[in-house]
């Protein structure tokens, strides 16, 4: 059979996995059904005019992860057991148009599972966490067979702080951000999301009000709700949180505290500046309330290094600092961390205690000797660069594909982009129909606090390689092309009459 394949001879990405992964697009369309032949390696070397080792490169790398079967004197054929299949009933409200924090944040673990699955034939630009491809395996797991001598010290409860050794590497990585923490002044938690719970059960009770980025983190949005406290949304520019909203809002709701994440944003990926920066520390000192820094995406800088963190400019003990190593490595490792003022440790550690006692040793300090034989170096001096092509990836896609009522930021580290659309009826569930054409993208709705004027759409990189994200936002491009030019058609309609006299 006869495939029609674009090549970008220009592109970092090798030419191999360009065919294999355009391959995979058209048979999780359905273009390519299951047990159809795909052309011979001279058939297909020639029509591409690449070497016939470019090709067999290509076929084994889809023939390495599932998507085909080769047979010695027959062919090339696509595997039986990969083909389109109907979304799974538990994932709805991606496309629902009234979707939750909470059901999105149970999707998107959901679609990071179908991903590794081909038979799925899912792709999903909505969750921002690390390529699993990409993860430091047999590193690791040199850093856990050397624990085998100590196993029966790292098997029983251990700290609530945090392993001891592990909390030293995090005041070791802390300097590199130039925040002077001893390790008894840090408290290891289960993730950031942990962390977050724990810092705001600890400042506010059901009923108080907290100060939150317009958008925001949506996993944040689901703590407060669970906590009954009730969030305001300050608006973004591309410089940070809008100082004259902010202290309005802190003059006319005394909130408890103001969540921010000021280096390379979820969602949007904005990286607030310098004087930015200073003007929200000193508006929180002037009021005299506490700034939660959510700090998780600095390390994945792409172009400059990232700015310093409040924490680091912090002289009056007004920042609670939080991050973790699901971003940068593993998001099963569950380990996050807080820095937080004197008077707050007490409080942290007794509900440490009072919710799970601590997290398991042996993970901590498998970890804690990755980093001490400076693993995570390697592993972001390996990394950093992939992220990097596919950031540029996705920008250069947006720029080809997407029409000119759209808009995008364009982030300078982390792994999010935030598109806004202009709201009209027509775009309302382009979210919907591109889940539809089994691509999954998180829906703006679910980061704001306030409703908005436009629409948006949160976009990832991170867990697509160069050429499914091509794919995928030409695919969205189409979808909302196609949607703005039926809203033109029907509103041209409604308003084309001609008078009778």
């Amino acid at each position: 059979m006869s495939l029609i394949l674009h090549l970008e001879r220009s592109s970092s990405q090798a030419l191999y996995l360009q065919i294999a992964e355009q391959i995979k697009v058209q048979i999780c369309d359905g273009r390519l059904p299951a047990t159809a032949q795909l052309p011979t390696v001279r058939q297909l070397a020639r029509q591409l005019q690449v070497t016939r080792l470019t090709i067999q490169n290509a076929y084994g790398e889809l023939q390495s992860e599932g998507w085909v079967e080769a047979t010695i004197g027959r062919g090339t054929f696509v595997s039986a057991a990969v083909r389109p299949q109907t979304i799974p009933p538990s994932i709805t409200t991606l496309g629902d148009q009234r979707p939750t924090p909470d059901s999105v944040i149970n999707d998107m673990i959901q679609l990071q599972q179908l991903e590794t699955e081909p038979m799925a034939g899912m792709r999903s630009m909505a969750v921002g966490a690390p390529d699993p491809k990409l993860f430091p395996t047999e590193e690791f797991w040199g850093a856990i067979l050397s624990l085998q001598s100590d196993w029966t010290s790292l098997v029983g409860y251990g700290s609530p702080q945090g392993d001891p050794m592990l909390r030293v590497e995090i005041a070791s990585m802390l300097k590199q951000r130039h925040i002077h923490a001893t390790p008894d002044e840090i408290i290891v938690t289960a993730g950031t999301t942990h962390a977050l719970s724990m810092v705001v059960q600890a400042l506010a009770q059901a009923g108080d009000v907290v100060l939150v980025e317009q958008p925001t983190y949506l996993g944040f949005l689901h703590i407060l709700k669970e906590q009954r406290i009730q969030p305001v949304g300050i608006a973004l520019d591309q410089e940070g949180p809008q100082l004259d909203a902010l202290e309005r809002a802190i003059q006319l709701h005394r909130p408890r505290f103001f969540y921010t994440s000021p280096t390379y944003q979820n969602p949007t990926g904005i990286c607030a500046t310098m004087e930015r920066r200073k003007a929200v520390l000193e508006l929180a000192e002037r009021y005299g309330i506490l700034i939660v820094e959510d700090d998780i995406y600095a390390r994945l800088a792409y172009d400059t290094p990232p700015p310093l963190p409040l924490r680091s400019l912090d002289t009056n003990d007004s920042v609670v600092y939080v991050s973790s190593e699901s971003k940068v490595l593993m998001p099963s490792l569950r380990v996050g961390y807080i820095v937080a003022p004197n008077a707050l440790q007490g409080r942290l550690l007794s509900i440490r205690r009072a919710t799970d006692l601590c997290s398991p040793t042996f993970l901590q300090r498998a970890l804690a000797t990755f980093l001490q034989d400076k693993g995570l170096q390697r592993h972001l001096k390996r990394t950093i660069p992939i992220y990097r092509r596919r950031r540029d990836a996705l920008l250069f896609a947006l720029r080809r594909y997407m029409p000119e009522e759209i808009t995008w930021t364009e982030p300078a580290g982390g792994f999010c982009c935030w598109l806004t659309l202009p709201r009209t009826h027509a775009l309302r569930d382009v979210h919907r129909a591109a889940l539809e054409h089994r691509l999954a993208l998180a829906p703006g709705e679910v980061f704001l606090v306030h409703p908005s004027r436009e629409l948006h759409l949160r976009l990832t990189f991170s867990s697509q390689n160069e050429e499914g994200i091509r794919a995928g936002i030409e695919l969205l491009g189409e979808l909302i092309s196609e949607r703005l030019a039926k809203g033109n058609a029907e509103a041209d309609k409604i308003y084309d009459w001609t008078p009778l006299v």
